[in-house]
């Protein structure tokens, strides 16, 4: 597995400009503060298990996908 040099938070701003969303909105619809977002996006703030399950649901992904891209950026 190559190392991940992004943050995770780049990674969800890229789906939500292809899938034209907002943070806001993204944030609204799984039940958090913009500021959340905003912050993981920004490369601030970890995605917890937690996160990554809401992610998940929202995005249709896996929480797997989020959990395993926050634990190579950790791990580099």
């Amino acid at each position: 597995m190559l190392p991940n040099t992004i943050h995770p938070g780049e990674f969800l701003q890229e789906i939500l400009d292809d899938r034209g969303i907002t943070q806001s909105q993204l944030a609204l619809h799984i039940g958090v503060e913009p500021g959340v977002i905003n912050l993981i996006c920004r490369g601030k703030r970890g995605i917890t298990a937690s996160m990554a399950k809401k992610l998940a649901r929202a995005l249709s992904t896996d929480a797997e996908l989020w959990s395993n891209l926050q634990t190579s950026f950790d791990l580099t």
